[in-house]
C-alpha cells in the first residue's frame, strides 16, 4: 500500500531523514552492512531451480517444488 503524502509532508519527512543520518551514521551503517547482507543470503527461485536442476530434477518437478509455471522454469534454465 502506496500512502501519497503533501509536499509539505515530504519536506518535513525528508528533513527528518536527513537529520537522523548525520546524528547516527553507525547505525546507519550497520543497518545497511545488515540489510545488503542479508539479501545476499537470499536465494532467488531462478537460483534454487538451477540448483534442483543440476540435482537432477526435471523441470516439472522443479516447477511444481517452486510452485512456479513450467514456461518460467524453462526461461529461467535456458537464459
Amino acid at each position: 500500500m502506496t500512502m501519497e503524502l503533501s509536499d509539505k509532508a515530504k519536506e518535513l519527512r525528508n528533513e527528518y531523514q536527513r537529520r537522523y543520518r548525520r546524528k547516527n551514521p553507525d547505525k546507519l551503517r550497520k543497518y545497511n552492512q545488515r540489510y545488503w547482507e542479508k539479501k545476499a543470503e537470499q536465494i532467488t527461485p531462478e537460483q534454487e531451480a538451477r540448483e534442483l536442476s543440476e540435482q537432477g530434477w526435471t523441470q516439472r518437478q522443479i516447477a511444481e517444488q517452486l510452485n512456479i509455471s513450467l514456461g518460467t522454469v524453462n526461461r529461467y534454465l535456458n537464459t
